[in-house]
């Protein structure tokens, strides 16, 4: 009766020494939309501070493979949303991203603008690579400026972008 006293004795004793399951916690990576969207300081090519501009990441909730973007006060006067592909597509670099076309886009004076996307991706624009961003669009208000009273304007633009 003694042994088996003790044998139960020692089996809950080593019951009771079991070891916890611990769950780890899965960390999940955040997606190229989340990486890129923030505040940034825009500066022209020379270092000139032109505007604060900021990306909004929106996520997708029907798919893992695509959000967009929306880029607030682009060029100091412009708000747009722009689809984007989550997909790593062949020599991409990994935070590309499309500026898209837009036409029209109003600006913040009430005038009509078309901004464009003006380079192949492999080119080094459009990307963050650390903090900055090296934005390459075309803005041009060609088939609007008469009717919108303004003068003419058509820009190559290449400026700067640096997250705060």
């Amino acid at each position: 009766m003694v042994k088996i006293l003790s044998v139960l004795a020692v089996l809950v004793l080593f019951s009771a020494c079991k070891k916890d399951k611990v769950s780890v916690p899965i960390v999940e990576e955040p997606s190229k939309g989340e990486v890129i969207a923030g505040q940034y300081k825009v500066y022209d090519t020379l270092g000139t501070y032109l505007y604060d501009m900021n990306i909004v990441h929106i996520p997708n909730p029907a798919t893992q493979y695509s959000d967009s973007l929306r880029f607030e006060n682009f060029d100091g006067q412009f708000t747009f949303t722009q689809f984007q592909s989550n997909a790593t597509i062949g020599n991409l670099p990994e935070y590309y991203f499309d500026i898209g076309v837009h036409n029209p886009v109003i600006d913040t004076a009430g005038n009509r603008w078309r901004i464009w996307s003006t380079t192949a991706p492999e080119t080094g624009y459009n990307y963050l690579e650390n903090d900055t961003i090296v934005l390459s669009f075309e803005k041009s208000n060609l088939q609007y400026y008469i009717e919108d009273l303004t003068p003419y304007f058509q820009c190559d633009c290449i400026q700067v972008a640096v997250k705060q």
